[in-house]
């Protein structure tokens, strides 16, 4: 997790290494660079799922050529699973606030929002991993929907984020 953190710290201007000797300027930057570090990791994570979209997409176009109607009902749940998951993900807050907001949240907060997405992006890379996999499986309609209860294993692990943001901004 500090490994993002400081990468970031490394990418910044000097300008803002100039600012940040700042009386209280710092502690708003720290914070800022958490953000960005959330930010990229749910960016990776997003941009693997849709990585696992173009393996899916091929395995579907097998089996609509195929004319297995039985399969092709299970590809197409799968994908709307990939899709909404995705979604959420590229969509998902924060977990923070602002400088001037009412709420502040603790560093330490942030820092278990970004091992929780670090997470996710285990989780992503075997979906990812995976979704090569379906279309060479014998049992199309089984390997789909395999695929599929990973994707909602995932989003069911999304509703712990949404408790962990309840919890830093407390």
């Amino acid at each position: 997790m500090s490994d993002i953190v400081e990468k970031v710290k490394e990418e910044r201007t000097l300008l803002e290494k100039i600012t940040s000797y700042i009386p209280g300027y710092h502690g708003y930057k720290e914070k800022e660079l958490r953000r960005e570090s959330d930010k990229m990791i749910r960016e990776s994570v997003v941009r693997m799922l849709k990585e696992a979209k173009t393996p899916l997409n091929e395995a579907v176009r097998e089996v609509s050529d195929s004319g297995n109607v039985s399969s092709f009902k299970y590809a197409n749940r799968a994908l709307a699973v990939l899709d909404r998951v995705t979604s959420k993900i590229e969509h998902a807050d924060y977990g923070y606030s602002g400088f001037f907001d009412a709420v502040k949240v603790k560093e330490d907060k942030l820092d278990k929002l970004i091992e929780f997405d670090l997470s996710l992006l285990d989780a992503a890379k075997t979906i990812k991993d995976s979704s090569y996999k379906v279309s060479s499986q014998a049992d199309m309609s089984k390997s789909f929907d395999e695929f599929r209860k990973k994707l909602l294993e995932l989003e069911s692990t999304l509703y712990n984020r949404e408790s962990i943001i309840f919890e830093v901004s407390k």
